[in-house]
């Protein structure tokens, strides 16, 4: 049986890496007029060629880019391949590729929103095991929905809603309750039997129950129950839903429950330690630093009042504590600054231990020395020593 013979434009089409490219991400929404600010989270994916490509402006792109600047970037994102101008819109990648490796390399797990806006960067009661892909708050990972964020809705647009949504699904909302009420019936049952059943078993037995009539005024009596069965039939979100996944892309590390190891010193309690410079105060979180081309909160500071008018240049050394995404895509990042010895005793106390410490060797030395000599002694005279 002969098969099909692909035309070239086929053939090209179903090999184009070019046609695999992503959709962008839409960007956050805007209230400029002009230009958008830009947005916090990557919506463009980022392109590389070969060299020898890049030095000839082949990016693979529809048409070929400026030489001028295509043989000085590595990595590209392009915005639409042909506009009515007959030209293909491009802006450097640099930032997000390595921003992407930045984080990468500092190696902190993203945990969950604890909070209905924002991560507490402040709270540092939290289990390092927990992060954005363990299963403990359904609410907290779920970002996707059927179901717009009705909080968020303006009045007309509600009242539409309700009227094409919800108004048509009547007869199926019913349906829907009244299969809830058969599982939660079994539920029940085996819980106060002491048993531990699957959902799928659940399921079931629950279509094995005959069907009872929903008796919907018993139900908006319950106003708690009646709401998640509102939430999970439409499939609408409680809180504001997040612009992105919860990690974002940015790692996929499970947990922070690991000990760093040091190429020369072994394994360390503490996790590296990274550069960072201090980007001065912020009214609502304090003292800020950069730290990987992210805007950090600094929890523990020096012991010493820092001015707010601090010079930017120096560069302290910063380690990590915990991160996360808010609502927004914008990474949420808390470190403890660490302080060297001299800063958090001072000149003198400084000078003080490392003489202790000096001594302290000096001591032990002396002590090896002696215990060295009393050995040498007593085999010299204890022959039947000498001779073992």
């Amino acid at each position: 049986m002969s098969t099909k013979t692909l035309s070239p434009a086929a053939h090209l089409l179903r090999n184009s890496r070019l046609m695999a490219m992503p959709a962008p991400v839409p960007p956050p929404p805007s209230l400029s007029i002009t230009t958008p600010p830009p947005a916090p989270y990557p919506t463009l994916q980022a392109i590389t060629t070969p060299r020898s490509s890049a030095f000839r402006g082949d990016w693979g792109l529809k048409r070929g880019l400026p030489l001028s600047t295509s043989a000085k970037s590595i990595y590209m994102r392009y915005g639409a391949l042909d506009t009515i101008e007959h030209m293909t819109t491009f802006e450097s990648a640099h930032d997000d590729v390595y921003t992407l490796r930045k984080w990468q390399e500092l190696d902190v797990a993203l945990y969950p929103p604890v909070s209905e806006h924002d991560y507490d960067m402040d709270s540092r009661t939290f289990d390092p095991r927990n992060t954005v892909f363990d299963e403990v708050k359904p609410e907290a990972y779920k970002w996707r929905y059927e179901g717009p964020f009705v909080k968020g809705m303006a009045p007309k647009d509600l009242r539409e809603y309700i009227k094409k949504e919800i108004v048509p699904r009547k007869d199926e909302f019913y349906d829907f309750v009244a299969k809830r009420q058969r599982v939660d019936k079994i539920k029940r049952k085996h819980m106060m039997a002491g048993e531990v059943v699957s959902p799928a078993q659940i399921e079931k037995e629950a279509e094995g129950l005959e069907i009872e009539k929903v008796d919907i005024m018993k139900i908006r009596a319950d106003h708690p129950y009646l709401e998640r069965l509102v939430i999970d039939f439409l499939d609408i979100p409680i809180n504001k839903p997040p612009s992105t996944h919860p990690s974002a892309g940015l790692h996929y590390t499970r947990s922070n429950a690991y000990a760093y190891n040091d190429p020369e010193l072994g394994p360390q309690q503490a996790k590296k330690e990274v550069p960072g410079r201090r980007l001065g105060w912020q009214p609502a979180t304090g003292q800020v630093a950069g730290i990987a081309g992210v805007v950090a909160k600094v929890q523990r500071n020096s012991m010493r009042t820092t001015p707010r008018n601090e010079d930017r240049f120096p560069v302290h050394k910063y380690r990590p504590v915990k991160a996360g995404i808010d609502s927004k895509g914008k990474i949420q990042l808390a470190v403890d600054q660490v302080v060297p010895p001299s800063e958090l005793y001072g000149s003198t106390g400084f000078r003080f231990l490392a003489n202790r410490r000096i001594a302290a060797q000096t001591d032990a030395a002396t002590r090896q020395r002696k215990n060295d000599t009393d050995a040498i002694m007593e085999r010299l005279l204890n022959p039947s020593m000498a001779s073992r």
